[in-house]
């Protein structure tokens, strides 16, 4: 038990602090998320059509039927394709709220992995790092390929978020292999 916390606790934090530095002080995420050039009319657009917080795609079926398909085939066709969430009343930012979460779902993380870590016998210190790490990139994997393929995320959103979760749960399987002993 007493490893288990000790991975969490440090291999979170670890995680906590490098996401940090990626989002805040590198420029890569924000050099793959595109602004408007004149957002008003788009955030008014939203205001007034859509009816409720939530996530919408832009265009949108439900109904798979021929005739339905094929108008929704001309419209993705035609343009514009948006995936997005919308909060059309806006949200209240509390980044302290946001950190304190992210911190502890990067411990809830750091959990499962030192957890998953322990199940395993006989590895050197080098593959107690790479077990934690390719976990996290199964675990992305999971996201972020689907996204690219059905939503079309952008490649360099992709291929951006995949190398900054090696490099996130790398530093933190740095951590998380020394307390995990065989």
């Amino acid at each position: 038990m007493k490893t288990l916390i000790k991975g969490a606790f440090f291999g979170g934090i670890i995680a906590f602090v490098w996401m940090n530095i990626s989002w805040m002080v590198l420029p890569w995420h924000q050099k793959t998320i595109a602004t408007l050039p004149d957002d008003e009319p788009v955030a008014e657009s939203l205001r007034m059509h859509v009816p409720a917080n939530g996530l919408y795609i832009l265009p949108w079926t439900s109904d798979h039927s021929k005739e339905a398909m094929a108008a929704f085939n001309e419209k993705m066709d035609r343009g514009p394709f948006a995936f997005m969430v919308v909060y059309p009343n806006g949200i209240k930012m509390n980044m302290t709220q946001m950190m304190l979460y992210g911190l502890l779902f990067n411990i809830v993380v750091a959990l499962i992995l030192t957890w998953l870590l322990t199940k395993t016998k006989g590895l050197s210190y080098i593959q107690k790092i790479g077990f934690v790490k390719v976990a996290a990139l199964a675990g992305a994997m999971v996201i972020l390929v689907p996204n690219l393929i059905w939503w079309h995320f952008p490649m360099a959103y992709t291929l951006i978020t995949f190398i900054d979760t090696a490099i996130t749960w790398g530093l933190a399987g740095l951590a998380i292999g020394k307390v995990v002993k065989d």
